[in-house]
């Protein structure tokens, strides 16, 4: 009984040794790395040189923005909302005639994007119904006919892990805003102004 027992010990510890053998090479690690993401940070710039229309607290023409996207070159669009901490986006109203706009430091989007090479910025707006000049006068704004709410800014760009990425998005009001006899045309007129 001594001598089977010993026998079919040996036997059980050669048949475990050969199934961990077998089962410890079929759990071979991969090597796998995911990035760490890097910060988009978008920024609205307002160009207007013109008298009729100058930064001023009196002053006032407002975009509502709904959405803000950075595409990436493989056409995937990542969400930006209003900054890193938020979990989600709504509708946000910016005055373009704010003096941080001149300055192109009014923040509309801030946000952890995966690293790697993007084409664009996309925003989805709906401008203000009326322009408020000098605190009092409202002069009606009437979207032309051919007026797309997404503006689509090109410019390629690179995010990097744990970086900062600066974008500058600017709005021409001066070609934007078309003066009529008592309205104005809104046919935006936009690009990247600059990327840090």
């Amino acid at each position: 009984m001594n001598r089977m027992w010993k026998m079919f010990s040996g036997e059980t510890i050669f048949l475990s040794l050969i199934l961990l053998i077998f089962v410890s090479n079929s759990c071979t690690q991969y090597e796998y790395s995911s990035p760490l993401p890097g910060i988009l940070e978008i920024r609205l710039k307002t160009i207007s040189d013109t008298a009729r229309i100058k930064f001023s607290p009196l002053n006032n023409f407002v975009l509502k923005i709904t959405a803000v996207e950075a595409v990436r070159e493989d056409q995937a669009r990542v969400s930006i909302y209003e900054d890193i901490k938020a979990l989600g986006r709504t509708t946000s109203i910016y005055n373009t005639l704010d003096y941080r706009a001149r300055d192109s430091n009014l923040v509309i989007g801030q946000g952890y994007v995966p690293p790697g090479n993007y084409i664009g910025v996309n925003l989805l707006i709906e401008p203000g119904s009326v322009a408020i000049l000098d605190g009092y006068r409202r002069i009606p704004v009437v979207k032309s006919e051919s007026f797309d709410a997404l503006l689509r800014f090109r410019r390629p760009f690179t995010v990097s892990e744990l970086n900062t990425t600066f974008i500058n998005v600017a709005i021409d009001l001066d070609t934007s805003l078309v003066q009529g006899a008592d309205i104005y045309d809104f046919n935006p007129y936009y690009y990247i102004s600059s990327i840090k």
